[in-house]
C-alpha cells in the first residue's frame, strides 16, 4: 500500500507535462468551443477523467501493490492530466478569443494554478483532492458555457441554473466516488467540500464581475472619430493613428476640438447561435476629486448570435469633456463582458485614418 501510494517528483513533473500537453492540442485542434463537436468531445473528456480517477482508486482498493498494479496506477495518473489539460483547454480558448484581458485573466490565472498545483502534489491524498478538483472545474465551466446554449439566452438567473446543475453532478459523482476505496471514503467530507466549495467560488466571482459573462466575449472594441454603416451592412471607420510604440498596451488617445466633440465607441460581441442577451454601452468618466468612475450615458440593445464575426453594435457620446474616461460593455445590468479606456484631449492636430470594421 504504502509502495503504491509513495509519489515520486518525476511523476509530478510528468503529469504537469501532460496536462499542458493535452492542453495545446485541443487549442490547435478543436473547433470553436460552441460549435456542437466540441461540446461533444468535452462531455467525452469529462467522463474519461472522471472513469479514470474511480478506475485509479479501485485499483489502489486492492492494495496489493504489484509491478502491473503500480503501472496502472501511473498510466490512470497520466490519462487523468492529460484529459484535465484537454477539458479545460475551452476555457482558455474562450480568455484568446475576448479582446478585453480586464475581464479575462482571471480564467489565464486558473490555468497557472492548475499547472503549479500539479508540481507540488507529494501524496495520493493530495492527487486525488488535484484531480478531483480540477474535474469539478471542468464540469462547472463546461455546464455555464453549454446551459445558456441549448436555453437561448444569457442572464443571471441561467448561470445561477448552471451553478445548480453543476452542484448536482458534482456531488451525485462524488457519491459513487466513495465506494471505489478505503482512501475516497476516507477523504469524501473534503471532496464533497470541494463539489460544493468550487462551483460556489465561481459563482461568486462571476457576481463580483471577476470573472466574465461566458459563453460571450467581446471580440473587438475601439474608439473612432465617426463610424457609418452603408447599404451592404459594412462599417466605415474613421480613427486616430497611434504612432507610439507598443501603442496596443497603452490608454487609447482622442482629440477633439471646437468642431468635432463627438466620440464613437464600436465593439464586436462573439455570440453563439440563437442565443439573446441585453447588452448595454455604459459611458463613464473619471472623477478626480472622489477617485471613482461615474456613469454619463447608457445605451442599451438587445444582441443575437449566429454571426462568426461577432455581433457589432456602436453607440456615441456628444460633447464630450477633456479627461479620462471609459466605456464599460455589460450584459444586463451587471455583468461586465469587456472595457475600453481613453483619455480625451483638446488638440486641433490629429492624424486620422479611415477602417472597415
Amino acid at each position: 500500500m504504502k509502495k503504491l501510494l509513495s509519489l515520486h517528483r518525476y511523476t509530478a513533473h510528468t503529469t504537469t507535462i501532460l496536462f499542458f500537453v493535452g492542453f495545446i492540442f485541443d487549442i490547435i485542434f478543436l473547433p470553436d468551443i460552441t460549435h456542437a463537436i466540441t461540446r461533444y468531445i468535452g462531455a467525452l473528456y469529462l467522463i474519461v477523467i472522471a472513469f479514470l480517477i474511480m478506475f485509479r482508486e479501485w485499483v489502489i482498493s486492492r492494495n496489493t501493490a504489484s509491478t502491473l498494479e503500480q503501472k496502472i496506477y501511473s498510466y490512470a495518473t497520466f490519462g487523468a492530466a492529460y484529459f484535465s489539460g484537454s477539458a479545460l483547454s475551452f476555457i482558455f480558448v474562450y480568455a484568446l478569443r475576448s479582446s478585453s484581458f480586464v475581464a479575462s485573466w482571471p480564467l489565464f490565472v486558473l490555468f497557472i494554478v492548475c499547472i503549479a498545483a500539479n508540481e507540488l502534489v507529494s501524496t495520493h491524498g493530495f492527487r486525488l483532492a488535484l484531480d478531483v478538483g480540477v474535474l469539478l472545474i471542468a464540469i462547472v465551466f463546461y455546464v455555464i458555457f453549454n446551459t445558456p446554449l441549448l436555453m437561448q439566452v444569457q442572464n443571471d438567473t441561467i448561470f445561477f441554473i448552471s451553478i445548480i446543475i453543476s452542484i448536482a453532478v458534482s456531488l451525485i459523482y462524488l457519491y459513487f466516488l466513495q465506494f471505489t476505496s478505503e482512501s475516497a471514503k476516507h477523504e469524501i467530507a473534503k471532496l464533497y467540500a470541494l463539489g460544493v466549495g468550487v462551483p460556489m467560488f465561481i459563482c461568486m466571482l462571476y457576481f463580483l464581475n471577476v470573472i466574465p459573462a461566458v459563453p460571450l466575449s467581446l471580440k473587438e472594441k475601439g474608439i473612432y472619430h465617426s463610424i457609418v454603416k452603408d447599404v451592404d451592412g459594412v462599417f466605415l471607420a474613421l480613427g486616430e493613428k497611434d504612432t507610439r510604440i507598443l501603442n496596443t498596451y497603452r490608454t487609447k488617445i482622442h482629440h477633439i476640438n471646437d468642431i468635432n466633440s463627438k466620440v464613437y465607441f464600436f465593439s464586436s460581441i462573439d455570440t453563439p447561435a440563437k442565443l439573446t442577451a441585453p447588452v448595454s454601452h455604459v459611458w463613464q468618466y473619471y472623477d478626480t476629486v472622489t477617485d471613482t468612475w461615474k456613469d454619463s450615458t447608457v445605451i442599451s440593445f438587445d444582441i443575437y448570435g449566429g454571426r462568426e464575426e461577432g455581433y457589432r453594435a456602436f453607440s456615441y457620446k456628444e460633447n464630450i469633456t477633456e479627461g479620462v474616461w471609459r466605456v464599460v460593455v455589460k450584459i444586463g445590468e451587471n455583468r461586465i463582458v469587456g472595457i475600453q479606456k481613453f483619455e480625451v484631449i483638446r488638440d486641433n492636430s490629429v492624424l486620422l485614418e479611415s477602417s472597415t470594421l
